[in-house]
């Protein structure tokens, strides 16, 4: 659920939330049976038009609207609930329970219809960026998402003039059983609440709010210039996001520097633009914060949820405590790619070359299927059919304008969770299928299970089911490894996700954290001093100073490559949904049913009718305790072992 990548606005109105679904933000290959996928770039990097794309590998936006016309109407009808919401006005604070209902419904309506409405909008946007009609319809929603959450702005300041004990009496109330929770939240919420007048200001700025970040998504999605190389064998290649990310896994060491230095070099030129975005982003995030009377911008980011900022500040001092696990995994990299030192360019490319196969998605989908066998037949049933070619689910292949990364959105309720992928043929590729469909299936049984008000779950949990389906898939394939060699190569690509999930979104959590700092502090957000402050973060997380990895200066520009800086401290929650997913997989394996079992019903199907952080404690896992780290770190340092073991037999 909650990107990699920001999918539609989020729309904060007096605790009626409108936001879009994150994507994997991780990079794993691993080994699959050799083909070739069905769509994929020329020589020249070059991708296809999305209309030369089979309509089977494209997702059927015609279950949401069967047409332009059916989207019009509901817009016009969004138009008349947004308007109908004064009505209400001067009735909740009186505190009945009918008169709150009443409210409640039509706003719920229209959260729900403005839901559909963004996701049909940014889907046809997301489809191919350049198409100037979609990205009008896009900025026509956006719009409506602003009004609306003006026309409910007065609910919560209304229902927080009510004594906290008739607030509490409400949401015990039978006819309020679906708004419990967000009752139970508005008690919550009240030190942070404004008044009307100021709400409906607030609500009106969201749409500002979100600007540096559809600025950064159009920018990078259509006008920006990634650079062209000359690689090896002499082809002239015009870098695009997809064409780095598989260029950077080639196993000619000068093809991969160059493409590090183009690709980064071309972010450089445009450092300026790119630090005004992300620092415009930053302070309209600090504003929301100050307005609503938080310490902080992380706490303010957290507070939805009800995670404690300590749980935050734990998780970045028990990551760092052990990066000598990772620099031990580091100097085992550089063995196995014989290689006098390890730079930057040189940590995505395979090292097991042997095994360096690739994955058609039929071939990989089968393999996410043979995962998922211990989550029983019901849910099998539905995962099949949503993977299958076809089903509407899923947009399968990269082609020109698309945007880049993976996501699912399902915030819709009524319609099929909808999945984003930008597949090329690797294990990189599968894995990422198997993470979004987590994020599917469990917006699947939660928009089935619960009532709309609580079926859009936390993103503290959406990670735990995404990077579960990861683990499972991964424990599949170590053990159906048919050799020696295949398992080295699964072990490796095992440790790799313990870096690019637990250790590298720690980093950027912890780069995030400050920049938010400075920018509290009121220092200056500029090109040099965001690029510096990244600059010092990866080289301490890759032990630069201590010889482990060569980290280049001009890599202190990456930030400006990676959108999730702009999801207001959102890639904490890989770190944490990595840590509880493994737990939680490592339980359905050896514990069987009833810890399956245990973790459909109380998470899966749980939506948000409870707080994160007590749905994953129900699952299994305990994140405010240290014991979940511990474990983490005690797998890695398993597969660190089972791969030296085979590393040795192989001299012999």
């Amino acid at each position: 659920m909650k990107p990699g990548s920001k999918t539609v606005l989020s729309i904060i109105a007096a605790g009626l939330v409108v936001c879009g679904t994150g994507a994997a933000f991780g990079e794993k290959e691993v080994v699959m049976r050799k083909h070739a996928p069905a769509v994929e770039m020329g020589k020249d990097g070059k991708l296809p038009d999305r209309a030369s794309v089979e309509a089977k590998f494209k997702w059927d936006l015609t279950h949401l609207y069967r047409d332009e016309e059916a989207w019009e109407a509901d817009r016009k009808a969004l138009e008349g609930i947004t308007r109908g919401l004064s009505a209400h006005k001067g009735k909740v604070k009186n505190g009945a329970a009918g008169a709150v209902k009443e409210c409640l419904d039509a706003a719920y309506k229209g959260k729900r219809t403005l839901a559909r409405l963004s996701a049909y909008a940014m889907m046809k946007y997301h489809g191919d960026t350049r198409v100037s009609a979609a990205q009008g319809e896009k900025s026509i929603i956006d719009k409506m998402a602003a009004e609306f959450s003006e026309g409910v702005a007065f609910i919560e300041p209304e229902l927080l003039t009510l004594k906290p004990e008739k607030i509490e009496a409400l949401s015990k109330h039978t006819a309020l059983k679906d708004y419990s929770q967000y009752l139970k939240n508005v008690i919550r919420k009240k030190p942070h609440v404004l008044g009307k007048g100021e709400e409906e200001i607030l609500a009106a700025s969201t749409i500002m709010g979100a600007a540096p970040y559809n600025i950064y998504t159009s920018f990078t999605g259509s006008d920006m210039d990634f650079g062209e190389i000359t690689d090896s064998a002499g082809n002239k290649v015009k870098l695009s996001i997809a064409a780095y990310i598989k260029y950077r896994e080639s196993p000619d060491r000068g093809d991969r520097q160059k493409v590090f230095e183009a690709f980064f070099g071309s972010h450089k030129k445009v450092s300026n633009t790119m630090a005004t975005a992300l620092s415009a982003q930053i302070d309209a995030n600090i504003f929301y914060a100050r307005s609503r009377k938080h310490s902080s911008a992380l706490a303010s980011a957290l507070f939805s949820d009800n995670i404690p900022v300590t749980l935050y500040e734990n998780l970045v001092k028990n990551i760092e405590s052990n990066l000598a696990a990772l620099h031990r995994y580091l100097g085992m990299r550089k063995r196995l790619l014989g290689l006098p030192e390890l730079r930057y360019f040189d940590l995505y490319v395979p090292v097991i070359k042997k095994v360096e196969i690739k994955s058609d998605y039929e071939t990989g989908t089968r393999a996410i299927l043979e995962s998922l066998k211990p989550m029983g037949a019901e849910y099998l049933d539905v995962l099949a059919g949503a993977l299958k070619p076809g089903s509407g689910w899923i947009d399968v292949y990269p082609n020109e304008g698309k945007k880049s990364g993976a996501y699912m959105t399902g915030e819709h309720y009524d319609v099929h969770p909808y999945v984003l992928l930008n597949f090329v043929g690797n294990y990189s590729s599968v894995s990422t299928a198997a993470h979004e469909m987590g994020h599917a299936i469990h917006s699947h049984l939660s928009n089935k299970t619960q009532p709309y008000p609580k079926a859009d779950y936390p993103i503290f949990v959406a990670e735990v089911a995404s990077t579960f389906h990861e683990a499972l898939l991964m424990e599949h394939m170590l053990k159906t490894a048919a050799d020696p060699e295949q398992k080295l190569y699964l072990l490796v690509e095992s440790m790799e996700m313990f870096r690019t999930t637990m250790f590298r979104q720690a980093m950027f959590a912890e780069f995030e954290w400050q920049i938010y700092k400075m920018a509290e502090k009121k220092e200056p957000l500029t090109a040099d001093s965001i690029s510096a402050k990244y600059l010092s973060v990866v080289k301490k997380y890759y032990g630069h100073d201590k010889g482990v990895v060569q980290i280049d200066d001009l890599y202190g520009i990456e930030w400006a490559y990676i959108p999730h800086f702009y999801y207001n401290f959102y890639v904490y929650q890989y770190v944490t949904g990595f840590i509880a997913a493994n737990a939680l997989a490592q339980d359905v394996l050896t514990k069987g049913d009833k810890a399956r079992d245990q973790y459909v019903s109380n998470m899966l199907r749980g939506g948000s009718s409870d707080y994160a952080l007590n749905l994953v404690k129900a699952a299994g896992v305990d994140m405010l305790a240290g014991d979940p780290y511990e474990k983490a770190i005690r797998l890695f340092e398993k597969r660190m072992d089972e791969a030296e073991k085979l590393m040795e037999a192989r001299k012999r």
